[in-house]
């Protein structure tokens, strides 16, 4: 040992880490917020706490300790979809080549469609009357999280092919409907497709309807 300093004991935390209860909280956490993922992308909104708390392995009293109401929960749980689309979605650098970018954009939005299960169904299906304030907000915070989107990659897409002013509106609707989870409903949960198949039929109905945008159609 150099002269002079000191030796951390071994019981003195490290200035700046998370205490052993803040580490064991954050793991409960993320344990009861996978869980209910996982119910809600089962059960959509009828998802109790029980059926939480028995998916997660834990007492609803601990839910109720980490979240303070079921909504609260199941916005949590909402709001970290939405986060994951922006987190895993590949961004394009100039000069990559769109085709090849959408393709892997759309693969990973129908995974993710896919994985949310019937929780969007009930978020986009139910009138706001039907939904508490929280979750009223969590689905209008989705719709334009997809509004947005939709509107981004039309406009990436309208550019790169040298399209002449706004790209029109029905092109957006267009690349709004490959994005949306009801495709891959239809064709993942209703024909047996993969979220990979849906998105290469997704890229060909995009290509195909920029293609008839920049020619006049």
């Amino acid at each position: 040992m150099v002269q002079g300093s000191v030796a951390p004991s071994l019981g003195t935390p490290v200035p700046g880490a998370p205490s052993l209860a803040d580490e064991q909280r954050e793991v409960a956490t993320a344990r009861i917020m996978r869980a209910a993922g996982s119910v809600l992308a089962a059960r959509g909104l009828a998802a109790t706490v029980d059926e939480v708390a028995e998916a997660a392995g834990v007492s609803r009293r601990t839910i109720f300790r980490h979240f303070a109401t079921r909504d609260a929960l199941f916005v949590a749980v909402i709001r970290a979809g939405i986060r994951r689309y922006a987190e895993q979605l590949p961004v394009p650098s100039p000069g990559d080549d769109l085709r090849g970018w959408l393709a892997d954009a759309l693969a990973v939005t129908h995974r993710l469609n896919a994985r949310n299960g019937r929780v969007y169904w009930d978020l986009v299906g139910l009138q706001v009357a039907d939904l508490s304030p929280d979750l009223a907000l969590v689905a209008a915070e989705c719709r334009d999280s997809r509004n947005r989107f939709a509107a981004s990659v039309t406009e990436l897409l309208w550019r790169a092919r040298a399209g002449s002013g706004e790209a029109p509106r029905w092109l957006v609707d267009a690349v709004a409907v490959q994005l949306s989870g009801f495709t891959t409903q239809s064709l993942a949960g209703d024909l047996g497709r993969s979220p990979e198949e849906v998105a290469r039929v997704s890229a060909q109905v995009i290509n195909a309807a920029l293609h008839a945008a920049l020619a006049g159609g």
